[in-house]
């Protein structure tokens, strides 16, 4: 048997070398995207709830609303009138 050239080992080393770069960037790559929507900030992490006002908040108002009895709309501003000459 004869033992491979210099330059075919060379070959063989830095292919190995090549795809042991390439799965290192994949992993690292796959953990900070991982680790980036775990930890960023503008990142939902949970389901988006509807806005609302709080239940406490809410039961003030209806609270003072009914106690007050009906508001009445506010007043209309004076209509702009034009005069002709």
């Amino acid at each position: 048997m004869t033992s491979p050239s210099r330059i075919e080992s060379a070959r063989a080393r830095a292919r190995g070398a090549k795809v042991a770069v390439g799965a290192l960037a994949t992993l690292v790559f796959g953990a900070a995207f991982v680790g980036a929507q775990h930890h960023a900030r503008g990142h939902a992490k949970h389901r988006a709830k509807p806005l609302a006002a709080p239940a406490s908040f809410e039961q003030a108002v209806r609270r003072s609303a009914l106690a007050a009895g009906v508001i009445a709309p506010p007043e209309q501003p004076p209509a702009v009138v034009t005069s002709t000459s």
